[in-house]
């Protein structure tokens, strides 16, 4: 909607202008909405924060080598690049069994909910109770919505995205996970991608683990075989780079564009075992 002059006829057609109309109101949605997006920044940032606390170290080494199929480890954390440290953080934060059952996401829900303003806390409530990252074909687009579908579950969805479908062609893969903000959905942090000739037989891969996961424990559904085993779908990423003769991750690439390390990545070297 092109933006409206105080003395213009209201958008609504009622005959009165807009300040004697509609203003006040979406004046109100808007400042609520700058309210949620300004609160979601933080709360990205404050859980980056929050799960580099020297408490969580040692399953952050634990976690580091299981997510990159042994790619990263404790020793060489530095190396990864931006991206690949945000995801690395998203899932530990989400998706990461801290071993008494909990997640990150809630330790911080718990400790931090009374510091927080009441749209960091309306955020924090409705990530909590986020789904696994998982796999998401693309369907269609336009401008910064785009049509998904779970390339496992078929369920349909739509998202916003700030910087649109970037090099993602319609039939590609994006991996992420996808967050309540404002009215809408959108991913964690900054996705990664399969193209059309990497997907090959992710969803096959993804069935036989999930059938094995499920003799074992039965009664699981596929929301909780994907909040334990997701991390199978970046080894199957991993596994296509190689494949195409290209370094599967950052540290590995002599024409790696960030020579110097990230300043996230050095703020990880810190810990100890």
């Amino acid at each position: 909607m092109a933006k409206i002059g105080r003395n213009d006829p209201c958008y609504c057609g009622s005959g009165k202008k807009y300040k004697q109309c509609h203003m006040k109101e979406d004046q109100a949605k808007e400042k609520q909405v700058r309210a949620v997006k300004d609160a979601a920044r933080y709360v990205r940032r404050d859980l980056l924060k929050f799960g580099r606390e020297e408490r969580f170290s040692e399953a952050f080494a634990q976690a580091l080598p299981l997510y990159w199929n042994g790619l990263y480890e404790f020793d060489n954390a530095e190396e990864m690049s931006m991206d690949e440290a945000f995801r690395f953080i998203d899932w530990f934060t989400f998706d990461y069994d801290l071993g008494d059952g909990r997640y990150l996401i809630q330790i911080y829900a718990e400790e931090r909910y009374p510091d927080l303003s009441s749209a960091q806390q309306q955020l924090v409530d409705d990530w909590k109770d986020a789904p696994p990252a998982s796999a998401y074909e693309l369907l269609s687009y336009e401008g910064q919505q785009l049509k998904l579908r779970d390339y496992f579950t078929g369920e349909e969805v739509e998202i916003y995205e700030s910087g649109g479908r970037g090099i993602v062609e319609v039939g590609e893969v994006i991996m992420g996970r996808l967050v309540p903000v404002v009215d809408h959905l959108e991913f964690s942090v900054a996705p990664a991608y399969l193209p059309a000739d990497e997907i090959g037989d992710l969803r096959e891969t993804m069935e036989t683990a999930e059938k094995a996961y499920l003799a074992v424990h039965p009664e699981a559904t596929h929301e909780e075989f994907m909040r334990n085993k997701n991390y199978l779908i970046t080894y199957h990423a991993l596994a296509q780079a190689e494949a195409k003769d290209r370094p599967p991750v950052a540290r590995l690439d002599s024409n790696r564009p960030d020579k110097k390390t990230q300043s996230i990545a050095r703020q990880m070297k810190r810990f100890k075992r």
